[in-house]
């Protein structure tokens, strides 16, 4: 199968779960680095859209974020660095990171709304129940109620709640610790839920 990024073949349809990639990818393994790609792509492109609600940017930051940690794995980091490195807040923090400089670098307005994205990555937050219509119609409000809420509100709660990460991963991701992000995440919902309930929703958070 190949990557939509490097055009290189996973050398495994699937991974072993307790496979280290980092190490992989630092050894040089065959497909080592597309498998990487297959495991964090999609949820570090909805945490990237998440915060700069522009498919292009989001695509954009990718690139840059790919590029960086081929380079990091490959010539920056020793053997043992790559042993220890907790993959998935590494390369969370480094999408932030970018998505972060590039929102301070624009002046402009955001340039789509978030309906303009779809993953299905709305997850927790939409009920499984129900027909295909009703589905679609709570995704609607759900993601124009996060796409109002401010981008650190937005952040915490696609990374808590739709990619299921610690509060100690997330501390890693964002450099904060796990009391204060209890107390954010909290406000976090509190704010969804106040902006649902401006569209006569309610719901159980």
């Amino acid at each position: 199968m190949k990557n939509s990024w490097t055009g290189g073949e996973a050398a495994y349809e699937v991974e072993p779960l307790e496979e280290n990639l980092a190490l992989a990818v630092h050894r040089g393994e065959p497909g080592a680095f597309e498998r990487l790609i297959d495991r964090y792509e999609a949820a570090l492109s909805g945490y990237a859209h998440g915060i700069l609600q522009s498919v292009p940017d989001a695509q954009e930051v990718m690139q840059e974020v790919l590029v960086r940690a081929h380079r990091a794995l490959c010539r920056q980091y020793d053997e043992s660095k790559c042993a220890s490195l907790a993959v998935r807040p590494w390369l969370f923090r480094m999408v932030r990171n970018l998505c972060l400089n590039k929102r301070r670098s624009k002046s402009r307005q955001l340039e789509q709304p978030l309906e303009a994205f779809d993953d299905n990555r709305m997850g927790p937050f939409v009920k499984t129940a129900g027909t295909e219509f009703e589905r679609q119609e709570e995704v609607d409000l759900l993601r124009g109620a996060l796409s109002r809420l401010p981008v650190e509100a937005r952040e915490l709660i696609v990374l808590r709640f739709m990619e299921e990460m610690s509060y100690a991963e997330i501390a890693k991701t964002v450099g904060s610790t796990e009391a204060s992000l209890r107390g954010k995440i909290f406000r976090s919902l509190k704010l969804l839920r106040d902006a649902l309930d401006r569209k006569g929703v309610t719901y159980a958070m």
